[in-house]
């Protein structure tokens, strides 16, 4: 006969002390060892090397601004127009540490995120040398250029995306890839700006783990710059070149604001340890008031 550990728990009742009678094992007990079982179980199972950082499909979807030049005179090379941004921000996403999105995994010693991202070393079962400071981030929020329809990139021109607010100086931004193993800031202060290509662009947002619970916000400004895009580094373009790149006076440019959640959430690990712990101490006090009253 197979032994199963969760049968035998659920299932089972104390034997009987010498001279006494046997006594059936309450709900207390068998609660905190299905549960510490399964906190066991979770942490083994869950526990791996991640190659990429998670990303919109396991923060709970993407959030995309469109963005569109209307207005214009020509729609394959438009000399004037207005930037024109279609956007729900109904829904605030979440910021969120590594254990949140992904609980039990750690990165690469050598993944350029690590340093940022990783969890305290010990957390969840992180290795020391895949540690790090265990910053809260997201990147649900997608820049996004619809040409369909519309009008154009200009020839020799690009889109440009600059910072004009942030309701923290804690928070950061950076440009992500994972194949090329890309960690780099972006928006490092008020009136940075990146040349942007007009791809999908999930750049990260991220605050210090100690970041208090509350409501975080960021205002871009999308605009033609009179800079041609040439980037080694994706879809963004952040050298001295983008950085000093001069708006084009015959486009009017449009903003977007960005906003974010802290929750102080507890993760899966937490509420079954947390649970255990309860458990534990109920099933102590109903022992002691059990020896001290034998007759109940």
């Amino acid at each position: 006969m197979r032994f199963n550990p969760l049968v035998r728990i659920l299932g089972s009742d104390f034997p009987a002390r010498p001279g006494g009678k046997k006594k059936d094992m309450n709900w207390i007990t068998k609660f905190t060892l299905v549960a510490c079982l399964v906190l066991a179980i979770v942490e083994l199972s869950n526990a791996q090397l991640i190659t990429s950082v998670p990303g919109p499909d396991d923060q709970g979807g993407m959030l995309m601004p469109m963005v569109t030049i209307t207005n214009y005179d020509n729609i394959n090379n438009p000399t004037r127009g207005n930037i024109s941004i279609v956007f729900n921000n109904s829904h605030v996403p979440l910021l969120q540490g590594l254990q949140e999105w992904s609980p039990g995994s750690w990165f690469s010693q050598d993944a350029a995120w690590r340093q940022d991202l990783g969890s305290p070393a010990g957390t969840a079962g992180t290795p020391v040398e895949s540690a790090g400071q265990g910053d809260l981030f997201n990147n649900q929020y997608g820049f996004m250029f619809m040409s369909m329809g519309t009008g154009k990139i200009p020839i020799g021109k690009s889109l440009a995306i600059r910072l004009n607010d942030w309701s923290s100086p804690f928070l950061e931004s950076y440009n992500y890839s994972s194949g090329s193993n890309r960690w780099d800031r972006v928006f490092t202060e008020e009136g940075s700006q990146v040349l942007w290509n007009g791809s999908m662009w999930h750049n990260f947002f991220t605050l210090p783990a100690t970041a208090p619970a509350g409501t975080y916000s960021a205002t871009f400004e999308i605009f033609i710059a009179n800079t041609p895009f040439n980037s080694t580094t994706g879809f963004a373009q952040y050298d001295s070149t983008a950085l000093n790149a001069q708006a084009d006076p015959n486009f009017n440019p449009a903003s977007v604001t960005y906003t974010w959640a802290v929750i102080p959430e507890p993760c899966l690990m937490h509420l079954l340890g947390l649970s255990c712990a309860l458990a534990v101490w109920v099933r102590f006090r109903t022992s002691q008031r059990t020896r001290a009253n034998p007759a109940s």
